[in-house]
């Protein structure tokens, strides 16, 4: 229970320390939104933060198979692990691309609003993407005690927006390389909650798009014909 303790005000600290950078991060997200498979300047903005506070990562994730459905080459995926690289390994993930949206600056954004005309970050990826870098900025710091108990994989996802991005990294490994993810856990953004709440509940939560085929055997028959 002490160590709980000390864990949870070290963190609670350390995030009040990264507030402004954190800020400053999700606006400039937010500015350079980029439609799914063509993430490249978010890729390598994540990787610059990445690569100055000495976390290892892997990119080139997220490979678009279907060029010629959705344009870009993909690849923009980012992964890297904090901790021993030895199970038990927990996975945290974020999205990363946008929508293409207009954005229509009001007086509380005109300063940060997006720079892509005809793009934009509608759906919240811009901070969902901030809160992982947070986290692994904080996980970084604390990464000889998670030693001591496991990997934290971070899992920086493109193609969210209807590319099936996901499925690409899965497809690649990103769950099955060692140390194999034992648990996954990713958030979203809800404006209509308080801040500072977190909220969930047992059982399915959010919505899924799929498609399905199925084959009718029978004798033919229309519709519109009376019996």
């Amino acid at each position: 229970k002490s160590s709980l303790c000390s864990t949870c005000c070290f963190v609670s600290r350390r995030t009040q320390t990264l507030k402004s950078f954190l800020t400053s991060t999700r606006r400039s997200l937010h500015q350079v939104p980029e439609l799914m498979y063509q993430e490249n300047k978010t890729s390598r903005y994540i990787q610059g933060i990445l690569q100055e506070h000495d976390i290892p990562y892997s990119t080139g994730w997220g490979v678009n198979k279907n060029t010629h459905v959705f344009p870009g080459e993909g690849g923009h995926g980012i992964v890297a692990d904090i901790g021993s690289g030895q199970p038990p390994c927990v996975l945290l993930r974020a999205d990363i691309d946008a929508l293409p949206i207009h954005e229509q600056p009001h007086t509380h954004n005109k300063n940060f609003a997006s720079k892509h005309d005809g793009k934009m970050h509608a759906c919240g990826h811009d901070g969902h993407a901030t809160m992982l870098i947070g986290a692994a900025l904080i996980l970084k710091q604390m990464e000889s005690q998670i030693k001591q108990h496991g990997t934290v994989r971070l899992m920086f996802q493109p193609a969210e927006e209807g590319g099936a991005g996901a499925k690409r990294m899965i497809e690649e490994g990103v769950l099955t390389n060692k140390p194999p993810v034992d648990v996954a856990f990713g958030m979203h953004l809800w404006p209509t909650l308080p801040s500072h709440t977190i909220a969930s509940r047992p059982g399915a939560l959010m919505a899924a798009g799929d498609r399905f085929t199925i084959e009718i055997s029978g004798i033919g028959g229309h519709a519109g014909k009376i019996p």
